[in-house]
């Protein structure tokens, strides 16, 4: 009669893996060290994966499934805020969550992070799914006004990806919990007031949702002026 998996040895083992894998990657990783770490026998680990390559990849797919039930895109989600300051709050929300699940799995996340040779469809498949669902969130700020119309909606979702990342992995250094909260409302705060409507800007006039104080005309035109000095005193 064939032995019977049993689903709680399977996550105890999952489990393991990742932890196994992220302190001494895919190559260096023996069989018996993650069965160790979980309390399973090696029967167990077959049972349930053919090699450890196939532990890896379920790791690996696992973790990035639950970071995509996060970062949905805005057709599926049931009932979206119709203000602006509604949506900034909603991003700001989901965002928020998705750090902070990043930072609990950071240990998995420098897993994917390295994905190399065979693995590395895991990540690249990743990436442009994140990234088109980006450029969705994208789209429909600037349908409401929010983010520039005029603006290339690919590049936009270029400049966003890309500060995202870098926040990932400059968390990934970090020796212990960074102020997700406040790093998050000053990246958005940064990317609004680049690429923000002035509808944005007076529906969050009286909100403290992000620093978004548009600049007066007095401090524009002081800062022309003092462009215009400092051309004057270059040598000619």
């Amino acid at each position: 009669m064939p032995r019977i998996a049993d689903p709680t040895a399977k996550i105890a083992l999952l489990r393991s893996a990742a932890e196994v894998f992220a302190e001494s990657g895919l190559d260096a990783a023996k069989v018996e060290a993650i069965t160790t770490r979980a309390k399973q026998s090696k029967g167990a680990f077959y049972l349930h994966f053919a090699t450890k390559e196939e532990a890896f990849r379920q790791v690996v797919e696992g973790f990035l499934a639950q970071l995509a039930a996060i970062y949905q895109s805005p057709s599926a989600i049931e009932s979206l805020p119709t203000d602006s300051p509604g949506m900034i709050r909603l991003w700001l929300e989901r965002d928020e969550q998705m750090f902070a699940f990043l930072w609990q799995n950071r240990q998995i996340l420098s897993i994917v992070a390295g994905c190399q040779g065979q693995h590395s469809y895991l990540l690249e498949a990743f990436r442009n799914e994140m990234r088109k669902t980006c450029n969705e969130w994208i789209q429909e700020a600037q349908r409401r006004n929010i983010v520039v119309s005029a603006l290339d909606d690919e590049l936009v979702t270029t400049l966003v990806c890309g500060a995202y990342d870098g926040l990932v992995r400059k968390m990934l250094k970090m020796p212990k919990q960074p102020p997700i909260g406040e790093w998050l409302r000053q990246t958005l705060s940064i990317l609004m007031r680049g690429l923000g409507t002035p509808v944005l800007f007076r529906s969050l006039q009286k909100s403290r949702l992000l620093l978004l104080s548009a600049p007066s005309k007095r401090a524009t035109r002081a800062v022309m002026s003092n462009g215009r000095a400092r051309r004057s005193r270059l040598p000619t």
